[in-house]
């Protein structure tokens, strides 16, 4: 399965997860406040035909309705899609944003990295060049920005938490091959301070969401 904590998708002011299946479909899971995320909370079915993405992240509010969206590339093509968030608790059919990404070995949705209210994604090419692409509001995102080079090349996932400081901006998390979980914390402003280990012996996991 690969799992992408979602944000509230249905207006219920609780954050909702995706969970995509080996068989193709993709199910959005609506969490209940104080209860245990499990095979019987509600959900609703988005579909099949998902297994042809490498690539699932939110990155938040791209359009400016409110309401979080899905960014999903294609594993063939590389091509970058966006899916957005309904007022009806689903997906509205996908848009082409990019014709091919593959120059990307890793695409993080990162919410507001910024600051300016607009969700935003993080990309690592394969010489591990660090690239910043900020929502522009309306369904897209601005040309990249130049954050780090060679920067995380032990790195096995890389994850975009929210704000696990306080301090009110986006953090990153990242787990290197020997399962160590370092934070990298925003300052708000579209970058991130060095990095601080948070957790060892995570190596265990198969994955990180």
């Amino acid at each position: 399965m690969t799992l992408v904590p979602f944000g509230d998708l249905n207006g219920d002011r609780q954050n909702d997860v995706l969970v995509r299946f080996s068989s193709g479909e993709l199910r959005v899971y609506r969490t209940w406040r104080g209860q245990v995320f499990s095979t019987s909370t509600p959900r609703t079915s988005l579909g099949k035909g998902w297994n042809q993405y490498d690539v699932l992240t939110s990155p938040g509010d791209v359009n400016g309705d409110g309401r979080p969206d899905l960014i999903a590339r294609n594993s063939s093509t590389g091509a970058v899609y966006l899916y957005k968030g309904t007022s009806a608790g689903k997906l509205s059919a996908r848009v082409k944003l990019y014709d091919n990404w593959k120059t990307y070995k890793k695409i993080v949705g990162v919410g507001d990295f910024n600051g300016d209210g607009r969700g935003d994604l993080l990309a690592q090419d394969r010489s591990n060049t660090l690239w910043r692409y900020d929502g522009n509001g309306t369904g897209g995102f601005k040309g990249r920005v130049k954050l780090v080079t060679n920067w995380g090349s032990s790195y096995n996932v890389i994850v975009g938490v929210g704000d696990i400081t306080g301090d009110a901006k986006a953090d990153i998390i990242s787990r290197d091959t020997s399962g160590v979980v370092w934070r990298n914390t925003g300052n708000g402003k579209g970058s991130f301070g060095a990095r601080t280990k948070i957790a060892t012996g995570w190596q265990g996991y198969k994955g990180v969401f």
